[in-house]
């Protein structure tokens, strides 16, 4: 589920994360895009399918973000961009939007994902001592 924080939220990163792809699926709204069911039932990845663009560039794309066409051919609903964030425990992000347990956020000044459960949102923590930044339905 899309959660759109407000404007100036911002987080601490409390692990260090390396991106997994450096060139990884980018593809427009409208255009079509190849899930691969094996890949994605051999991971634990709630709410994501590993696609292939029309490019034949592959990765994670938000299963909320895609639709069925009349003929079944899966076509995203907005523009995507699975590029990640390289962060180090400390480093400072601005948070844009939430969707699936990763968040779009913006570190020196490039945008990007990051996992929610690498950041600690700015301000505290809830309750029960876990991240304040939570994973979408």
């Amino acid at each position: 589920m899309l959660y759109v924080f407000p404007p100036g939220t911002s987080a601490t990163v409390i692990a260090d994360y390396a991106r997994p792809y450096p060139d990884p699926i980018r593809v427009r709204a409208g255009e079509a895009v190849v899930p691969d069911a094996e890949r994605t039932r051999a991971t634990d990845f709630l709410g994501w399918t590993w696609c292939t663009g029309p490019d034949g560039r592959c990765g994670w794309v938000p299963n909320a973000w895609m639709r069925a066409d009349a003929d079944g051919v899966m076509r995203m609903i907005r523009d995507f961009a699975a590029l990640e964030h390289d962060v180090r425990r400390g480093d400072r992000a601005i948070l844009h939007f939430s969707e699936s347990g990763f968040v779009f956020a913006s570190v020196r000044g490039e945008a990007a994902w990051i996992p929610d459960a690498v950041l600690e949102l700015d301000g505290g923590r809830t309750g029960a001592g876990e991240s304040s930044v939570r994973r979408g339905g």
